[in-house]
């Protein structure tokens, strides 16, 4: 299976990264990737960049030395109630919108309160995809969640990251998500969630659960490069903007 997007990344600029966007670019070119969104944090993360910042990514070429490059973010939920750290106006603008509860901006809450949270987050029309949500320290109801999911056509991530230590407990919980994704026919994306240039475009433990379950590749949208170009058109319609 060769994964030809890299749906969350982060540079320097999240304030918790240790790569410039240049090296994520070239991290990304060598591992063969034709896509790498550029979805650093929102300053409701110590150190990371003010919203005003995520405007001046019109800056940056559409594509670069053979990577189509999207402008991103990863918002971060605020509120057990869905609101997120960035103005519309610009969630709107960006090319791809990553949502993910962050311990040090909301505390962990209740099962109930995770899942009315998750459903409020599935309401916003700006939301493209449901980052790291295998955190068990977030657990939520699968059976209602993840159809919703799919009727609100959010994407679901399986974060390569979540597989290292950084979430214990996550390895079984997002074999958990994945199992609902595919029992309800919801669609998926396999990021890095890279905080350095080294894990820009690796995806082994993500890809290893998700073949140990038989997943279908059909549902993983950044598995062909058509399908992933089609889902980034009818999002935001990127490809049209400056």
């Amino acid at each position: 299976m060769q994964i030809v997007a890299d749906t969350h990344t982060h540079s320097i600029i999240s304030g918790d990264a240790h790569s410039t966007i240049y090296e994520n670019i070239m991290a990304a070119k060598a591992r063969g990737l034709k896509f790498l969104c550029l979805t650093d944090h929102v300053n409701s993360v110590p150190r990371a960049a003010a919203p005003e910042y995520f405007i001046s990514l019109c800056s940056l070429p559409r594509e670069f030395e053979g990577v189509r490059l999207l402008r991103g973010c990863e918002v971060n939920i605020t509120d057990y109630e869905g609101h997120l750290d960035m103005p519309e106006k610009t969630l709107d603008w960006l090319d791809v919108v990553v949502a993910s509860l962050h311990d040090v901006v909301i505390k962990p809450s209740s099962k109930a309160d995770h899942t009315q949270c998750w459903l409020a987050v599935a309401d916003n029309p700006h939301v493209d995809i449901i980052g790291h949500c295998g955190d068990p320290r977030f657990s939520f109801d699968l059976n209602t969640v993840i159809p919703v999911f799919g009727k609100k056509r959010k994407i679901v991530e399986i974060n390569n990251h979540s597989f290292t230590g950084l979430r214990t407990g996550s390895k079984e919980v997002c074999k958990q998500v994945a199992l609902a994704c595919m029992q309800y026919d919801v669609p998926i994306v396999v990021s890095s969630d890279a905080h350095f240039m080294g894990s820009v475009g690796v995806f082994d433990h993500a890809l290893a659960m998700l073949q140990s379950i038989n997943f279908p590749e059909e549902l993983i949208l950044n598995a062909d490069e058509k399908r992933f170009a089609a889902f980034v058109s009818s999002r935001h319609g990127s490809s049209e903007k400056a």
